[in-house]
């Protein structure tokens, strides 16, 4: 592969890297309003088994985990998801996590065994932001 084209990869996969952080930290900012439909709709949409994503802010790095799957169990303050590529994780929900159904306010004892989930979280802590989508 050439460098220019090695060097035009790494633009695109840091432009998608902030395109995730943004889509978690603040939906009106995502660029994914500025990638063609199907792209963004791609990468971030039912195909996503999971992200992680490093960012340098202020000077400090920040780890954003993204990961999504279907509701296999749901425990005190967890969340156990089977991934598309069959992996199983359990991931720690914060007591004040923004849990949304369908793009509504939901609470976590809204959440149902079966139910699609994109779970975000800032590196290993728990997750800040669980969406729901039904089953």
């Amino acid at each position: 592969m050439s460098a220019r084209r090695s060097k035009a990869v790494w633009v695109v996969a840091a432009l998608l890297a902030v395109n995730a952080v943004l889509l978690a930290a603040q939906p009106g900012l995502a660029l994914s309003r500025a990638l063609p439909n199907g792209l963004a709709s791609y990468l971030f949409g039912p195909n996503l088994v999971r992200a992680e994503v490093l960012v340098k802010d202020d000077g400090a790095l920040r780890d954003y985990r993204i990961d999504r799957g279907v509701i296999r169990d749901k425990g005190a303050g967890s969340l156990t998801l089977r991934e598309r590529d069959a992996s199983i994780v359990t991931i720690a929900v914060a007591p004040g996590a923004r849990i949304s159904l369908r793009g509504r306010p939901a609470s976590f004892s809204a959440l149902r065994r079966g139910m699609v989930v994109t779970v975000i979280r800032d590196g290993d802590g728990p997750a800040g932001e669980v969406r729901a989508v039904g089953r």
